[in-house]
């Protein structure tokens, strides 16, 4: 691996719209200082390309698709807190932004900031801070007494569907930790990589809507995932 290789930060997209995926590859492609690893176009697809690919910076729509970005921000976080998160969003609202903030984005950020902007952002990001800008302080300062609502409604909240299907992969993980195996185990029975296992699991939580083994098998029984 070169020098150059080494110091540049990885960044990792995830937005459904292709023309801002390509128009953000462009933009980092004319700096030295970061390398586009690839671009999800879904929030479970983010989950495992962040365990694949362990990106410095995951810059993320957490409205695509209807699904609960949120959640999804925060686990990320939780499971890889090395990974710092940028939102990059076409919707303002304050209140939006701080609960981005509240499940660790290091930035919100909008459509409208320029090149120069999104590079400080990224930046800041790398170095571990949080990045405000001057007009949201002064809503911050005011809202700072005020507890954090975790079911703030997202522009396309309203009917809630059964959430994303799982994958062949998915399904075939949850068998196995339903028959008690541990990633270990099945990393070695499916040949593939246990760092790849655990952002699979992670993938499942998310779309399962659970946080633990225990509960991804009991909601995988109750819905028909798992073969008794």
């Amino acid at each position: 691996m070169g020098t150059d290789e080494r110091s540049t930060m990885r960044v990792l997209i995830a937005n459904d719209h292709p023309v801002i995926c390509e128009g953000l590859r462009t933009m980092l492609a004319e700096t030295r200082e970061f390398t586009l690893v690839g671009c999800a176009t879904s929030m479970p697809e983010a989950i495992r390309m962040v365990g694949d690919w362990q990106p410095g910076v995951l810059l993320v729509d957490p409205y695509m698709q209807g699904q609960d970005g949120f959640r999804a921000i925060e686990m990320i976080r939780g499971e890889w807190p090395h990974v710092a998160v940028i939102v990059l969003t076409s919707h303002k609202n304050e209140e939006l932004m701080l609960r981005c903030l509240h499940v660790g984005a290091s930035a919100y950020l909008t459509l409208h900031t320029d090149r120069a902007g999104l590079l400080h952002a990224l930046r800041t990001a790398v170095r571990g801070e949080t990045l405000l800008r001057l007009e949201n302080v002064a809503w911050l300062l005011a809202s700072a007494t005020a507890a954090v609502s975790k079911s703030v409604p997202s522009p396309s909240a309203g009917e809630k569907g059964p959430g994303p299907e799982l994958t062949k992969r998915e399904r075939e993980i949850l068998q196995r930790v339903a028959s008690g195996e541990r990633n270990k185990e099945i990393a070695a029975h499916l040949c593939i990589s246990e760092p790849t296992v655990k952002s699979h699991l992670v993938a499942i939580y998310f779309k399962l809507g659970v946080d633990s083994r225990a509960s991804a098998v009991a909601v995988g029984m109750e819905r028909g995932l798992i073969e008794r």
